[in-house]
């Protein structure tokens, strides 16, 4: 599912259904979205035997621009900060 509207950065939150931590996590990332727009991808892992394999227990992931910068939890600051080209 893609959910957004055009932007330079592109973030990817990887999930599974019943995970309370991806809940949390997407909260903080909506919230995020509302005052900071940017593409966002939202990837089911069990439908991919791959990302199960790398990522199994260790999610929510989120990817902006293909680079990992989360996981587990979503710091909102941080998170802000790096889609404004801040924190690198």
């Amino acid at each position: 599912m893609t959910l957004g509207r055009n932007s330079e950065k592109n973030v990817t939150f990887y999930t599974k259904p019943g995970c309370s931590l991806c809940e949390k996590a997407m909260v903080i990332v909506s919230r995020v979205m509302e005052d900071i727009p940017f593409h966002l991808e939202v990837t089911d892992i069990t439908r991919f035997p791959a990302l199960i394999q790398e990522y199994g227990l260790h999610i929510p992931v989120v990817c902006i621009d293909g680079v990992e910068v989360f996981r587990f939890h979503v710091d909102e600051a941080k998170f802000r900060s790096r889609l404004s080209g801040a924190g690198k």
